[in-house]
């Protein structure tokens, strides 16, 4: 955000003081075009004034009237919403009644910063967008949608994480790069792909990256590239035991369940009632923590609109929210995975601290301190000279 302390906007009660303007990429902007010519692109929730009340730009239509400039009363010719990216411009914090005045349309403070219902707090966004988000070193793919900031190190372990679309809608096919130990989000891809093609871009990506551990969220069309995945035989793909009650793989370990027997699991990771909500904790716990490292403005983007509607955490109507989903199973998969190999070096580490310690004796059953040749079997004291007579 871009602060103010110099300038002025126009009100409909005079010139009044704002504290500045954010800029934000949009996926769906509308564009309202006036019966004066004049044309206004704005986001799809950006609040305007219409007979005194707030009304949002998908709810104006052509006819509608909108408030104007100097009491005066503007009609709106036509309206239409495009899929295309665009940069917007919001004017936060006007002071007074948060009333501004664009192309002679009145318009209403557009401050998503202290949105109520969002799931992750717009101040941290903020942060988030001040501390840590760049643009990406390198932006690949035919599209220029899967955006690298950093190469795979050699020295480290990665997880691919995927939310799968069909290709040909408004949602999007979505993965991200997240190193294990720093909890960093180093390359990410929004674009659309149809399932199989995104299922060989991520067996590309995630051999990339050291051989990483791929997470392919299987709900419906997720199992395009899960298939895809298991055709080209990857060898590190994420499963899940089928039994959905026990979603935490530290707790299948200590049930006894077998982890390697694929007869007993499901490929990719399964979004439920159940996991859903523990996916939404951890997302909220570790932006709330400052924990993980997000580099991309795309997804913190998403995350502003990404509300509370009644008990269920999801984008707002006419958004998407497939990065954020796919970045909040990346980070419940980084806890179990990351617990898991812990216990596994430590495991390592004990097995390589008893080696060359054998005991002296190498069999341990009693004897006659006696006699040697003395042994207890079943028992009864017994001789066994006889077998060397």
């Amino acid at each position: 955000m871009i602060n103010n302390t110099k300038y002025s906007i126009k009100t409909p009660t005079g010139f009044k003081a704002f504290k500045g303007i954010q800029t934000r990429q949009d996926f769906h902007p509308v564009t309202i075009t006036l019966e004066t010519g004049k044309i206004l692109q704005c986001t799809i929730d950006h609040p305007l004034l219409c007979d005194n009340r707030i009304i949002l730009a998908k709810e104006v239509k052509s006819g509608t009237i909108l408030d104007g400039a100097n009491d005066t009363k503007v009609v709106v010719e036509s309206v239409s919403i495009s899929n295309k990216e665009l940069s917007v411009y919001d004017i936060i914090g006007v002071d007074g009644d948060a009333l501004f005045e664009v192309d002679g349309i009145v318009s209403h403070n557009c401050d998503f910063i202290s949105s109520g219902n969002s799931v992750i707090d717009g101040s941290l966004i903020e942060w988030y967008k001040e501390t840590y988000a760049e643009e990406p070193i390198e932006k690949r793919g035919f599209d220029g949608n899967y955006w690298v900031w950093e190469p795979p190190n050699y020295i480290k372990d990665y997880i691919v994480v995927a939310d799968v679309a069909r290709g040909d809608g408004t949602d999007f096919s979505a993965f991200h790069v997240i190193d294990i130990d720093e909890v960093k989000q180093v390359a990410e891809y929004r674009g659309q792909l149809t399932p199989k093609d995104f299922g060989n871009m991520l067996v590309g990506v995630a051999t990339e990256y050291n051989d990483a551990l791929l997470v392919i969220e299987n709900a419906n069309v997720g199992w395009g590239s899960l298939q895809a995945a298991i055709d080209r035989e990857y060898k590190n793909l994420y499963y899940t035991y089928k039994q959905e009650g026990t979603v935490d793989s530290t707790v299948q370990l200590q049930k006894g369940y077998d982890l390697k027997d694929k007869a007993q699991m499901t490929p990719g990771f399964t979004t439920s009632m159940k996991t859903r909500p523990l996916l939404i904790s951890k997302l909220d716990i570790y932006f709330r923590e400052k924990v993980c490292i997000v580099k991309s403005n795309r997804l913190l983007e998403e995350l502003r609109v990404f509300i509370w509607n009644g008990h269920k955490a999801e984008a707002r109507q006419g958004y998407n929210d497939d990065l954020t989903m796919a970045f909040a199973i990346g980070l419940w998969i980084r806890d179990t995975a990351l617990k898991l190999r812990n216990e596994g070096l430590e495991l390592d580490k004990r097995a390589l601290g008893l080696m060359g310690k054998s005991s002296p004796n190498i069999y341990t059953g009693i004897v006659n301190e006696n006699d040697s040749w003395d042994m207890k079997i079943r028992g009864e004291s017994e001789n066994l000279r006889w077998l060397i007579d």
